[in-house]
């Protein structure tokens, strides 16, 4: 557990500061962050926001197979883990709850704020933040890997940026996003410390990938083809 708060410091602060605007109107915290928005940021947050999809998931997967298989096994374990934790609540026990668009649209409230031109807007099954909760697994999962602390605060940023850029899209209310935080990070938590208590022999080994045979076998091949 001592590793988990060395390394994680830098959430768990994150957690705690970020709390109370749990008890703000979300109404109101929506409006004032679709009054702060800038030709630069509707990009910038545009782009951010894809971070927490599941092509980040898949190239991630590959930078995990250069470490040992007990960094991959404690990543599928928690990523599992966040997804279903994620599904649960969205699809299951929270189904059909209005996304801040669809809820601004049928109470009339549309007017006190401007979307983003040609953004695809969702309407439901707003919590959790799938993105977010994506993203903090990862970022959490990397910060567990790191053993640095400048590296968990950077990471942290990066997690955080993602986190602001659903609420920023109206994609998410502010407790949606949050809770997201949590459970992607709890997920990373999780899993390190079920592989951490029952070790396996395969752990300890790590996946040979020869790039420069597989580079000089493709410069090779394009010789002979061309």
């Amino acid at each position: 557990m001592q590793i988990i708060k060395n390394r994680l410091l830098p959430f768990f602060v994150a957690f705690f500061l970020l709390m109370p605007f749990l008890f703000i109107s979300k109404l109101d915290l929506m409006v004032v962050v679709n009054t702060s928005r800038t030709p630069f940021f509707d990009v910038f947050f545009a782009k951010s926001s894809a971070l927490g999809n599941a092509i980040t998931v898949a190239f991630v997967i590959f930078l995990v197979l250069l470490f040992r298989l007990k960094w991959l096994a404690v990543f599928l374990l928690g990523f599992i883990t966040q997804v279903v934790i994620v599904l649960l609540l969205k699809k299951g026990l929270f189904a059909g709850e209005l996304r801040p668009y669809l809820f601004f649209r049928m109470n009339g409230l549309l007017d006190s704020v401007v979307m983003i031109e040609g953004l695809k807007m969702r309407y439901v099954n707003t919590f959790p933040s799938g993105h977010t909760a994506t993203i903090f697994f990862l970022v959490s999962f990397f910060a567990l890997l790191a053993r640095n602390r400048v590296a968990s605060w950077v990471l942290l940023c990066v997690g955080l940026t993602v986190g602001f850029s659903r609420i920023y899209l109206f994609q998410h209310w502010y407790a949606d996003v949050y809770f997201g935080m949590l459970f992607g990070t709890f997920s990373s938590i999780i899993a390190y410390l079920v592989v951490k208590k029952y070790p396996k022999q395969w752990h300890t080994k790590q996946i040979r990938i020869d790039f420069r045979g597989a580079i000089k076998e493709t410069q090779n091949a394009l010789r002979q083809l061309f």
